[in-house]
């Protein structure tokens, strides 16, 4: 019944007003919450009036929020998928992070395998180039999903804005392209309106934000969610989804294992790593054998050579 009602809201996306698509993103986002909420509760997640939820939910065939909670429960299956943490004997702040966490982390991995999650990571794999950006004190979150995907497929950047216009990423590509936004709340003020002028453009754009973000599915399919929570600052499970994303690219690419031992020897070359992977490594070449090799003073008594 979940994943008939899951489809249902996505079948019936285009024509669903704006409120409603508010309405349709919190259920799509936290179907397993609903069998708990009321008419009331719902409209407060998203900023619309009871009355409106239950206009909403008439519209899709059910009285109200009663009978919804019913056909959800239907035989106990929502209990089987319900993993709200169970709450902590201790009520400190970093236990009850720690619950946050874990269920960040356990909806993430859920996100895998959907069909969001198959569109993201294709159009990961499949665009000729694939620009990413995140904002101010999130920046890092952009630049490092960019680092993981430079390791296994070419022409990735990431797109601080210093520019003033995000010239390379709009400007340079096409409808072949792809461009991430990342950001979740409080968002910055660039966010939609770079969001907005990518899919003007038709560029294929993918959001990865919060579930706080109710217009994100107004300007792209491709969108995958973390909850919004309090602990605004932890951000372990957009890492963890990031890993997550990579896996699932290097999966559907086939063989990413020439191009990752390119980078390497790039690396080692250029850089170089502290240690080695073997002892053949370890061992200097001939060249460098004779050129550090110490030279020998001679003994008492002994004459030096003539050098030739």
């Amino acid at each position: 019944m979940i994943k008939d009602l899951q489809q249902e809201l996505k079948d019936r996306w285009d024509g669903f007003t704006a409120s409603e698509q508010k309405i349709a993103s919190y259920m799509l986002q936290n179907i397993h919450d609903v069998p708990f909420e009321t008419a009331v509760s719902l409209g407060e997640h998203v900023g619309v009036s009871a009355m409106t939820v239950g206009r909403f939910l008439r519209n899709l065939g059910y009285d109200g929020v009663a009978e919804l909670k019913e056909a959800l429960r239907g035989k106990g299956t929502w209990q089987q998928l319900y993993t709200e943490p169970a709450p902590s004997k201790d009520s400190d702040a970093v236990a009850a992070h720690l619950q946050e966490e874990i269920r960040a982390l356990s909806e993430v991995h859920a996100l895998v395998g959907t069909h969001e999650w198959n569109s993201v990571v294709k159009q990961l794999v499949s665009a000729d180039r694939v620009s990413v950006a995140s904002f101010q004190h999130a920046g890092f979150l952009g630049q490092g999903l960019a680092k993981m995907l430079q390791q296994v497929r070419p022409n990735v950047s990431f797109h601080s804005g210093s520019d003033g216009a995000y010239l390379d990423m709009l400007l340079d590509s096409t409808r072949k392209s792809c461009v991430v936004l990342i950001d979740v709340r409080r968002y910055f003020k660039q966010f939609r309106p770079l969001a907005t002028e990518v899919a003007a453009r038709g560029i294929p754009l993918v959001l990865i934000t919060d579930t706080d973000c109710y217009w994100a599915r107004e300007l792209t399919p491709h969108v995958l969610m973390v909850r919004a929570n309090w602990v605004w600052h932890s951000y372990s499970g957009l890492i963890s989804l990031f890993s997550l994303l990579i896996a699932s690219a290097i999966q559907q690419s086939g063989n990413v294992m020439g191009r990752i031992g390119s980078v390497n020897e790039l690396r080692q070359k250029l850089v170089g790593y502290m240690g080695s992977s073997s002892r053949k490594d370890l061992e200097p070449s001939a060249g460098a054998r004779k050129a550090h090799r110490p030279v020998r003073k001679p003994a008492t008594g002994e004459k030096s050579k003539k050098p030739r």
